[in-house]
């Protein structure tokens, strides 16, 4: 009975050592993709609101004007400004120009998270 037990406690120390070590491997080489925008709960939790909510674009927790959408689903940022009544008006790189019937213009500027995901960053221009 002593053996069986001291048995387990060496196959549950050898699993949480592998694990451990499969860490301190993953985390050093990812660190600089998972801690690119600072701390990386917000994207992680917009990942995740992405892949178990059904929607296209989710707005990131603490920001007002940050969004995550899938790389591939590029138009949705134009959908969610059209419901925001904006259009459209131009693309110039990595930005996007809209304009509100009363002459407000925003630019959105898009930047890739990942190869899966990215981040887009709305931001107001009170010149009329």
């Amino acid at each position: 009975m002593t053996f069986e037990h001291q048995l387990k406690n060496k196959k549950g120390l050898l699993i949480i050592s592998l694990v451990i070590l499969v860490i301190g491997i993953l985390v050093p080489t990812y660190a600089p993709i998972v801690f690119q925008e600072g701390n990386p709960w917000p994207q992680i939790k917009g990942i995740v609101q992405l892949k178990f909510s059904g929607s296209e674009i989710v707005q990131l927790s603490g920001s007002d004007n940050k969004y995550i959408t899938e790389s591939k689903n590029g138009t949705v940022i134009h959908e969610l400004m059209e419901s925001k009544g904006y259009e459209f008006v131009e693309q110039m790189g990595s930005g996007y120009f809209f304009e509100s019937p009363t002459g407000q213009k925003i630019v959105v500027t898009h930047k890739y998270y990942s190869r899966y995901y990215s981040l887009w960053n709305v931001e107001e221009n009170m010149v009329r």
